[in-house]
């Protein structure tokens, strides 16, 4: 671990915050290629059969080894961005993680470089401001056991629609385990071409986040 903080620091430092300049790596890029359409897209078929719903060929009672997985990616501070999956994904992890995992609440090395007050020195992401609120409602049962949150009566959780959040000084405890939601990424032939094609309103979304800002979007 130590060694590829190391690498981080001195790639940061050289780079500055121009490290992220360039463009990011479009993952989405080729997926409305026609003839990657016409193989992979299931719903322009009029049959589909029992191995194209699945993730290979072989047989699931067979002795098929899994794929060779390497992951190989460049150190922290030397690895270009991903493109985001979508609006408001977790962004992938680019760089590799020897050292880094496993994440416990104790131990987390990404906090190092993608705490908001560093990331921009370190060339990093910065953690977004959605990982520091908390949006669990106050909850508790009322004398006659009402369920109240927030300080209202509601019959079940699926009353509460406007997302109410409390901002925190300090990285929500419940997303102290980055990689549950962020990944690294392997060298390995998907199974299936993936036709997905996201739909960003700017290139920003396609770097960065404004989840917050949108929480209730189509809810209000």
């Amino acid at each position: 671990m130590r060694k590829y903080m190391k690498l981080a620091l001195a790639g940061a430092f050289a780079l500055g915050s121009t490290l992220w300049a360039a463009d990011v790596i479009n993952i989405n890029k080729g997926v409305d290629n026609p003839e990657l359409l016409k193989k992979e897209d299931l719903g322009n078929k009029k049959v589909v059969t029992e191995n194209q719903l699945g993730y290979g060929a072989a047989s699931l009672t067979g002795n098929t080894p899994p794929p060779k997985i390497e992951y190989n990616r460049p150190a922290p501070g030397a690895a270009k961005r991903f493109a985001r999956s979508y609006v408001n994904a977790p962004p992938l992890i680019p760089h590799s993680v020897d050292g880094l995992l496993p994440i416990t609440a104790k131990n987390n090395a990404c906090l190092g470089c993608h705490m908001p007050n560093v990331a921009k020195s370190m060339g990093a992401t910065p953690i977004p401001e959605s990982h520091f609120v908390d949006f669990r409602p106050s909850t508790k049962l009322g004398k006659n056991g009402q369920l109240i949150k927030d300080g209202k009566v509601v019959k079940n959780t699926s009353d509460v629609k406007i997302a109410k959040f409390k901002k925190l000084k300090k990285l929500n405890p419940a997303r102290y385990n980055c990689s549950q939601c962020h990944v690294p990424q392997a060298n390995v032939k998907p199974l299936v071409g993936n036709t997905f094609k996201p739909d960003f309103m700017s290139k920003k979304q396609m770097e960065s986040s404004n989840l917050i800002q949108v929480i209730d979007e189509g809810v209000k």
